[in-house]
């Protein structure tokens, strides 16, 4: 695929980069002239109807997305049954590449670069796209060091239907960072990002996942049942605020966890780096010399100063100190007194009232309920329910987690708030008909079943790679391990034939024929062609003769006028339907950057809105360009795009030719 044209227009040449959907390569954009990056989905994908309409509806909302911290996306597109993302060229190397070659990353760099991958997110946000596959792999580092968020197209489409998942490869990449939400399959938001990201700060923090497992399902069980372990376990000289930012990313409920992603921002922005996460070990906690070597230095130094101050008495009469026993006595019990004392120093401070206002929680976890109520009496501690949660770990009626953790200083009166097992998974088949087989695997799966068998069948009903029948059905029981057959639809039958030859056709005409044959016309197209009447076909992909085995979209290229006709006086008595030509200049002084994408929308109220030139590479050193619409009535309206900022916004009256 080394010399392979793409879209008449993309060369493709190195491959660098595979991941379980796709496979990226770099290219020269031939017209643009510069290089691209282009990802193209990998043929086990290109069958599912699903996850390409997806793909498609979400990779060209991503593509409106203008952000420093977003790896841009300039084209999507088909050629054939390649399926392809153009996007920036990033010269540089994955967040996950630096953190296998360097290991723990020093905190500053680690918050600076989790600031802008939360950037990147706070801006799809807006936008309301989630990316729902942040991960150390989709964040480029440029030579620069500035991170850059890749895939949001396909991490939508991969998660748009039941589950983020697509086969076991993807599920196994991404779900050491999934949210316990996406690990069971519920209601997914921005602050499911947010949870990724957090995993991806603690990972850049230590070197390591917070779980790891010898599955997808059993990675996927530790996001939902088990705390986080905190991140200066493995790394003490992370500051105290940045654990906290850690923990709270990461809190298994989506109410815990920053509001937004701007939110978490803010927090990384007032990061104090000089408190290290560290135990009380003394009465002067983080701050206080505990240590006693630091106190045997701390005295050593006085001695030194003591010495310095008596100078040239020292010197002049060296007395003999004799120490009595009662001098000592008293000495021992003054020490023996103030041990006390200064304990009950630093709980009044921490408490602010005696000696018994802080008091340690106990470890609830694996307790029932009525034994944690036990438990926390003696402390003067309230409990909570927060949450009740399938597990395959604890028992139905178990405390699976609990909030603060065990061993936290807390006063007196604190609520622990708990969650309580409701036990396994439930023992029924789940309902997996209609859904695409890979959902449809990764459903089974997270059920703690197996698919022992998949036949395929022609169906006129049911479209191609989507699942028809299972066996067991729905809602019978069946013991974990269990397996499930089943059927999924090859679409209808399709013979083979060659592909006709439509140069020269009409749009219309096109459409009819493809429609004949079972086809369906793709991506259309309009260029300048002076040899091909306007409205006509000047090429289609596939093209003439192509041998076709199953049902696919035929990409149109049809032809537009190739000059500007001049204006015409309106002919007397003219009908409001008749299509007229306007003329209308553009100036590309205007436009946000040197190349930018065009696009014209027309609507005239007699005749279907139209996109005449949709998203076609211009350049702002052209200096302007003067674009032919045609249109129907006096109330026309032009609309135009550069990028995404929309430029001009015309009235016309196609009548008489006339630009209000």
């Amino acid at each position: 695929m080394g010399s392979r044209i793409l879209a008449g227009r993309y060369e493709l040449s190195d491959k660098i980069g595979e991941g379980g959907m796709a496979v990226v390569f770099k290219a020269k954009d031939r017209l643009l002239n510069r290089h691209v990056a282009i990802k193209i989905l990998k043929p086990e994908f290109t069958k599912d109807p699903v996850f390409i309409e997806s793909f498609r509806r979400e990779s060209q909302t991503a593509a409106g997305l203008v952000h420093p911290n977003i790896v841009n996306v300039y084209d999507v597109g088909k050629e054939g049954n390649i399926y392809y993302i153009v996007m920036e060229y990033i010269d540089g190397k994955p967040l996950s590449e630096l953190i296998r070659e360097s290991g723990p990353l020093e905190p500053r760099r680690a918050a600076t670069i989790a600031k802008q991958a939360a950037s990147a997110l706070a801006e799809a946000h807006k936008h309301q796209l989630i990316h729902r596959d942040i991960k150390p792999h989709n964040i480029l580092l440029t030579s620069d060091g500035v991170a850059k968020i890749s895939d949001f197209g396909i991490a939508k489409a991969l998660s748009t239907g039941t589950l983020a998942g697509s086969g076991k490869e993807t599920v196994m990449g991404s779900v050491h960072y999934f949210s316990p939400e996406q690990a069971r399959g519920g209601y997914v938001d921005e602050k499911s990002d947010i949870y990724s990201l957090g995993i991806v700060l603690y990972e850049m923090l230590t070197g390591k996942v917070p779980f790891d497992g010898d599955t997808a399902v059993a990675v996927a069980v530790k996001h939902m049942n088990e705390e986080i372990v905190p991140p200066s376990v493995h790394n003490p000289d992370i500051p105290a605020d940045l654990e906290d930012i850690v923990m709270r990313a990461t809190s298994k409920l989506q109410i815990n966890r920053y509001r937004s992603a701007e939110e978490m921002i803010t927090a990384l922005n007032f990061i104090k780096y000089s408190k290290p996460v560290a135990p009380l070990a003394s009465a002067g906690g983080r701050n206080g010399a505990s240590d006693p070597s630091v106190a045997a230095q701390e005295g050593e130094g006085g001695a030194e100063n003591a010495d310095g101050a008596a100078g040239k008495k020292s010197k002049k009469a060296k007395k003999k100190v004799a120490i009595r026993p009662e001098k000592m006595a008293l000495a021992v019990l003054a020490i023996l007194l103030a041990i006390p004392a200064s304990g009950f120093i630093y709980k009044a401070m921490r408490g602010g009232g005696g000696e018994q206002s802080v008091v340690q929680v106990p470890n609830l976890v694996g307790l029932t309920y009525e034994e944690a109520l036990e438990a926390l009496e003696p402390h003067d501690l309230q409990l909570d329910i927060d949450m009740e949660l399938p597990s395959n770990i604890y028992e139905d009626g178990l405390i699976m987690s609990q909030t603060p953790k065990a061993e936290a200083d807390v006063k007196k009166g604190t609520t622990v708030r708990v969650n309580i097992s409701r036990g396994q998974v439930d023992g029924t088949v789940p309902s997996i008909v209609g859904k695409p087989l890979s959902g449809a695997k990764y459903i089974l799966e997270t059920y703690g079943y197996k698919v022992s068998s998949v036949s395929e069948i022609h169906s006129d009903d049911v479209p191609a790679g989507i699942v028809i029948s299972q066996k067991p059905a729905k809602g019978t029981v069946l013991a974990a391990g269990g397996t499930v057959s089943l059927q999924v639809s090859l679409g209808p039958e399709f013979g083979e034939f060659e592909v006709v030859d439509l140069r020269g056709k009409s749009l219309e005409e096109a459409e009819m024929i493809l429609e004949s044959l079972g086809l369906s016309v793709g991506a259309v197209t309009y260029i300048a062609n002076a040899y091909i009447e306007e409205g006509h076909v000047v090429s289609h992909n596939p093209g003439p003769g192509t041998v076709v085995l199953e049902p696919i979209e035929v990409d149109l290229v049809i032809s537009k006028s190739a000059s500007t006709p001049a204006p015409v006086p309106p002919q007397p008595g003219g009908e409001e339907g008749e299509m007229n030509s306007v003329a209308i200049p553009l100036d590309f002084s205007k436009a946000p950057k040197e190349d930018f994408l065009l696009t014209v929308n027309v609507a005239d109220g007699v005749f279907d809105p139209r996109t005449p030139i949709n998203k076609e590479p211009r350049s702002r050193s052209d200096g302007s360009e003067v674009i032919s619409v045609s249109g129907a009535g006096r109330n026309g309206v032009v609309k135009v795009w550069y990028d995404n900022d929309l430029v001009y916004n015309l009235k016309v009256d196609f009548q008489s030719r006339e630009v209000i």
